[in-house]
C-alpha cells in the first residue's frame, strides 16, 4: 500500500492565481486529503526509523563478526557508487591529461569513500561479506544498501520528504525543479527484507543474535500498520472524489459561447485594479471586473468554477456570489461593458 506522491509541474505561463502565494483558490489551509497523506507519512516516518535501525543492528551483531579479520569480502559499494567512482577518475585523468589541472591537484581530486560514512565501514563490510556467501545478491544489496540511506532523508531532511504536499508557489517551484524526496515504495520493500532477513542469515550461519526491541516496539507498530491500512483506504477515497469533483468543474471553466473572450476575458488585466502606473495589480476587481464576475454567475457558472477562470480566491468568489444575490442576480440590472482593442486602450462600449 504505497503512499501519495503529488505532482509538481514547471510553470511556463505564470501562475493560476497571480494575486494569491497559494496555487490553490482555497488557499493555504489544508484539505481532508492532505491532511490525511501527512498524517500518512509521518506514521511511515516512524515505522520506517525502527525497521533501518532494526536491520542495521541485525547486521552489525550478525553479520559483521563473521567477517574475516584478513582477506575475505571487501567494503560493499553499489553498482552506482562504484559507476560514479569510474566517472569522476576519468573525469579527473583527462583534465590532467589537458594539463586543466596539476598532478597534485588530480590527486586530491581522488574518487571518495564509496559509502555515506554514516553508514559506516563495518555495515559494507557485512554486506560484502553477505553478498560474497549468498545471503543477497549484487543487486538485493544495492536496494537495501539505498533504503537504509533513505532513513537519513526521513531523519534529517524530513522537510524534503514532505516537500510535495504544499499549496505554496515557492514549495511548488521548488519540487517541480528538484524531484520530490519522498519513495512511496520505500516502506513496503524495506518490509520484504525484513520479513526474510532471518531466512537469508540462516544461509552463511546457523547461530544469531536476537534483540528484544522489537517487543518494545511491537504496540506501537501494531497500531501504525493497523492506522496505515485505515488511512489508505481513506485516502483512495477522498481521490477518487476529487477526481470527480474536477471532472464535474471541468465543462464550468469553458468560455465557449459565452461572449467572454479576448478583451473580455476575465482574466484581462482592466479586470483589476493596480496600485499605480505599470504597478503589478492588487487582486481587487474593477467596476468592468466586478460585471465580468456577475455575468459569469448570470451564466450558472460556481464560485468555484469563477476562481479558477478569474484567478481569484474561493473566498472571494463565495463574495461576489452574495453581492450579486443581494443586487438581484440574473434580473439584476447589467453594468455596461468597455470593449478594448489593447492594453488600457478603451474603443467602445458593449
Amino acid at each position: 500500500m504505497p503512499g501519495v506522491v503529488r505532482q509538481h509541474r514547471i510553470r511556463e505561463q505564470g501562475r493560476a492565481f497571480p494575486h494569491s502565494r497559494y496555487d490553490d483558490p482555497r488557499g493555504g489551509r489544508a484539505s481532508a486529503l492532505e491532511r490525511n497523506v501527512l498524517r500518512y507519512r509521518a506514521i511511515e516516518a516512524s515505522l520506517y526509523l525502527f525497521y533501518t535501525a532494526e536491520i542495521r543492528e541485525f547486521m552489525l551483531e550478525n553479520v559483521f563478526p563473521l567477517v574475516p579479520v584478513v582477506g575475505g569480502a571487501g567494503t560493499w559499494e553499489t553498482a552506482a557508487e562504484a559507476r560514479q567512482k569510474q566517472l569522476m577518475r576519468a573525469l579527473v585523468a583527462a583534465a590532467e591529461t589537458a594539463g586543466q589541472i596539476s598532478t597534485e591537484e588530480a590527486a586530491a581530486m581522488a574518487p571518495p569513500a564509496p559509502h555515506d560514512p554514516k553508514e559506516g565501514k563495518k555495515l559494507r563490510r557485512a554486506f560484502g561479506h553477505a553478498v560474497a556467501n549468498g545471503m543477497f545478491e549484487a543487486a538485493e544489496a544495492d536496494e537495501l544498501v539505498a533504503l537504509l540511506q533513505y532513513r537519513n532523508e526521513v531523519a534529517h531532511h524530513i522537510h524534503l520528504v514532505m516537500a510535495d504536499v504544499t499549496r505554496s508557489y515557492w514549495t511548488t517551484n521548488y519540487v517541480a525543479y528538484a524531484a520530490p524526496a519522498y519513495k512511496s515504495e520505500a516502506l513496503d520493500r524495506l518490509r520484504v527484507y525484513r520479513g526474510d532477513l532471518w531466512d537469508r542469515f540462516g544461509r552463511i550461519s546457523a547461530l544469531y543474535r536476537s534483540s528484544f526491541d522489537h517487543l518494545l516496539f511491537e504496540h506501537a507498530e501494531r497500531v501504525f500498520e493497523e492506522d496505515l491500512v485505515r488511512l489508505d483506504r481513506r485516502i483512495r477515497a477522498q481521490i477518487k472524489d476529487e477526481r470527480k469533483r474536477f471532472e464535474a468543474l471541468r465543462p464550468e471553466l469553458s468560455l465557449s459561447g459565452t461572449g467572454l473572450v479576448d478583451d473580455l476575458h476575465p482574466r484581462a488585466p482592466w479586470n483589476f485594479r493596480s496600485a499605480g502606473y505599470e504597478a503589478q495589480q492588487t487582486g481587487n476587481l474593477t467596476p468592468q471586473g466586478v460585471e465580468i464576475c456577475y455575468r459569469l454567475f448570470d451564466l450558472g457558472k460556481s464560485p468555484l468554477a469563477i476562481a479558477y477562470l478569474m484567478g481569484i480566491s474561493l473566498r472571494a468568489a463565495q463574495n461576489r456570489a452574495r453581492r450579486w444575490r443581494d443586487a438581484g442576480g440574473p434580473d439584476r440590472a447589467r453594468a455596461e461593458l468597455k470593449r478594448h482593442s489593447g492594453i488600457g486602450r478603451r474603443v467602445a462600449s458593449g
